[in-house]
């Protein structure tokens, strides 16, 4: 179940992306955007969802080395990056988590 869910939504923000990227490849739209304050309310709620998940990579994984290589895509794409790391490692993670308690 989990993983059609997380399927679904990366497909569903894949999408969302490429339309976006067609209709406004420039961004012009996003850098105008910026003058406004909850876009950057925005902002930091995508930062701070990079962090979490790079957090929860490293802390998954035991390597700030792999948390790096897919934390820094993940700050340049997005939460797609995330999606498929834990479409991916979800195994891992429930068996990490299960460890853990």
């Amino acid at each position: 179940m989990a993983k059609s869910t997380i399927g679904l939504y990366l497909l569903a923000f894949v999408v969302l992306f490429a339309w976006a990227l067609v209709n406004d490849p420039l961004a012009t739209g996003f850098f105008a955007a910026l003058g406004e304050p909850w876009v950057w309310v925005v902002w930091m709620d995508f930062v701070f969802g990079c962090l979490l998940l790079s957090w929860m990579i490293y802390f998954i994984e035991g390597s700030a080395k792999v948390a790096l290589m897919w934390a820094i895509p993940l700050f340049i794409v997005g939460n797609i990056v995330g999606a498929i790391y834990v479409l991916l490692y979800l195994e891992k993670i429930k068996s990490r988590l299960s460890t853990s308690n």
